[in-house]
């Protein structure tokens, strides 16, 4: 956990980056868990099943709406003890190549993986399929098993010799899918419910699981109604109020109205009074003069009659409609453009409003966010993180860029967009401190969740980077402590041919001091092997070792070097494996060998099986230095 940290003058900021708590692994199984409860299995399930399980590759086809990328993880789901890592790859493009390609790193051992391939256009499709068997060649090496969401109905053409692997799904029962949401949202009677007018157009999955949310919404605000009167709500939420929002919008002519009608939609359940307030900040940010006097303006009561909101016993404004706000929201911002700008100058002054509670600050950049999920205002959220986060961040900014940044990055078609733009901040050698914190906080609490490789990379830019903290650093070796894929991953980047500037080399070297922990190296179970087993993993540990020995001082690798000795002494089935690294990456230099057989001496003393080790030492070394012994 990093402490306080300190964002040049002004106000102390502390930005909790508890990484700890948020293990990607059970983080997504969680998720996952809560999907396969309310996942009905649609026709073709048992058969695509059949075939990743004699496969370990599934090619996947369905309707758009259909439930794909779902039932992608269903299957994958229903073939894990929960112990493996569920993560998403992505296809991409090579800048030095031109080819499409995996990262050869983003399968690990049982990795349970999907490739969302609904969007790729017929070019990416037909490269998909040229290295689709060198996929399955890593897939079965790594017993991992890959579910790839095909484009199109009937996933455009499949060549024929990848035909077995293909398997296809229907759209499952739609009413069926929406009484398992409701009754999973405790709606009363939730299994018996009728079936709603909305569900006679086939809608998608995704709009069926929104839909069950709003009639939930609306049972919580008429409990003694039925579902007829529960699903007329929510049909009318879901189609948008748009005509009606319109409507409204012509007849308010004042300022102070729509200003009032905005900010209800911004601050939907905040407190009266604070709702009033924000709604005079809106005017005031817009320049807008009332010439009135204040007994000449409308009051209160009349002014929420004519914006059609209510007060509950609390004093909490609302509007009477269901899903009324939404529609507010996106009225004003798609149909009057000139105010976009004004708006979001108003979110940051409201970010910075004292007597703002949280739940409603977090609910206004919320909104303010959702309405940025746009191929044409996406930028627009991007420069609000930049600006709540520059110079002397407040606290309050901070979190409210979190906030914007977690909607954005878990958005289904803008997400990726979101997670190319932290790797932008990531590699940025200006940075501010503050969204240097957010940064990693989005890769630890949302990017590692479903791309923990992607997580790791612009994790591993920040900490070459931070000079005033070491708060990347600390978050990056956590997120890979317990995970040795992460693990090797993460060596794999440090030991690369170098890279970057000689200071982001440099701190490369004193990350793999920090990753190279014996006992992490040494450690195994029942279903995998120790790390240091592994020659590949071997190879790159020797290359670290002799870098820090060529081109740092001895203090500094002095401990760690008395670490990796001290566990070579008592681990006598690692033992071979850990003075091999370090012989050979001394290279034959005597001053290296001299001081490891030194230090074996010292953490020997009191060793049990001190003789044997240090013949074990002295053999490899003179091994080493083509020297023989009897």
């Amino acid at each position: 956990m990093t402490g306080p940290i300190h964002a040049g003058s002004g106000d102390l900021n502390y930005f909790q980056a508890a990484t700890q708590s948020h293990d990607p692994r059970y983080a997504f199984i969680e998720e996952l868990d809560w999907l396969w409860r309310r996942f009905v299995h649609p026709p073709g399930y048992g058969k695509a099943d059949d075939v990743l399980e004699t496969y370990r590759t599934v090619l996947l086809s369905g309707e758009p709406g259909s439930g794909r990328v779902a039932t992608a993880k269903a299957l994958l789901r229903g073939l894990s003890t929960g112990e493996e890592r569920f993560h998403e790859l992505v296809w991409q493009r090579d800048q030095e190549t031109g080819r499409y390609r995996l990262e050869p790193t983003a399968v690990g051992d049982d990795d349970r993986v999907w490739l969302d391939l609904t969007q790729v256009d017929d070019r990416c499709w037909r490269a998909f399929q040229d290295e689709l068997s060198s996929v399955r060649k890593m897939i079965a090496e790594r017993s991992a098993l890959l579910v790839v969401v095909l484009p199109g109905k009937d996933g455009r053409e499949v060549w024929p010799e990848f035909t077995r692997l293909h398997a296809g799904i229907r759209r499952p029962n739609a009413h069926e899918v929406l009484r398992r949401h409701l009754r999973l949202a405790e709606v009363r009677d939730a299994v018996s419910s009728p079936l709603p007018k909305f569900l006679r157009q086939d809608p998608p999955l995704r709009d069926v699981a929104r839909f069950a949310d709003l009639v939930r919404l609306a049972s919580l605000k008429d409990p003694q109604g039925d579902h007829e009167a529960w699903y007329k709500a929510a049909e009318s939420a879901q189609a948008g109020h748009y005509a009606a929002v319109a409507e409204m919008v012509a007849e308010l002519r004042s300022g102070p109205q729509r200003a009032l009608l905005l900010a209800t939609a911004m601050l939907h359940g905040a407190h009266v009074d604070l709702v009033y307030d924000a709604a005079m900040r809106l005017l005031s940010t817009l320049s807008y003069a009332d010439e009135s006097h204040l007994l000449e303006r409308s009051d209160l009561l009349e002014s929420l009659n004519g914006i059609d909101a209510e007060l509950d016993d609390r004093g909490h404004l609302r509007f009477k409609e269901l899903g009324y706000d939404a529609a507010v929201r996106a009225h004003f911002w798609h149909h009057m453009p000139e105010l976009r700008s004004g708006i979001r100058q108003w979110v940051g002054k409201m970010i910075d409003c004292t007597d703002l509670l949280d739940q409603d600050r977090d609910f206004l950049v919320e909104q303010f966010a959702d309405q940025c999920l746009h191929l044409r205002y996406r930028q627009v959220l991007v420069d609000a993180v930049a600006e709540w986060t520059s110079g002397a961040s407040a606290y309050r900014r901070q979190v409210a860029a979190d906030r914007a940044l977690q909607q954005a990055l878990k958005n289904e078609q803008h997400g990726g967009f979101f997670r190319k733009q932290i790797y932008t901040w990531a590699t940025d050698d200006h940075l501010s401190d503050a969204l240097s914190e957010v940064v990693i906080m989005m890769c630890v609490k949302v990017i590692a969740l479903n791309h923990p490789d992607q997580a790791i990379v612009r994790l591993h830019h920040r900490a070459r980077r931070e000079s005033r903290t070491t708060n990347a650093r600390t978050a990056l070796l956590e997120l890979v402590s317990g995970d040795p894929w992460f693990r090797r991953l993460l060596l794999t980047r440090l030991t690369r041919p170098m890279e970057g500037s000689r200071r982001e080399y440099a701190r490369d070297l004193e990350l793999f001091l920090e990753l190279a922990d014996p006992e992490a190296f040494t450690t195994s179970d029942e279903h995998s092997r120790p790390l240091v087993a592994e020659a590949e993993v071997r190879d790159m540990l020797i290359d670290g070792w002799r870098r820090v020995f060529s081109e740092r001082d001895e203090p500094e690798w002095q401990g760690q070097l008395r670490r990796w000795l001290l566990v070579a002494c008592h681990d006598h089935g690692c033992r071979h494996f850990l003075i091999n690294v370090l012989v050979s990456a001394g290279d034959q230099r005597r001053t290296i060998l001299s001081r490891l057989y030194s230090e074996a001496r010292a953490v020997s003393r009191y060793a049990e099986s001190a003789a044997a080790f240090l013949d074990v030492v002295l053999r490899k070394i003179s091994t080493s230095q083509g020297l023989r012994i009897p």
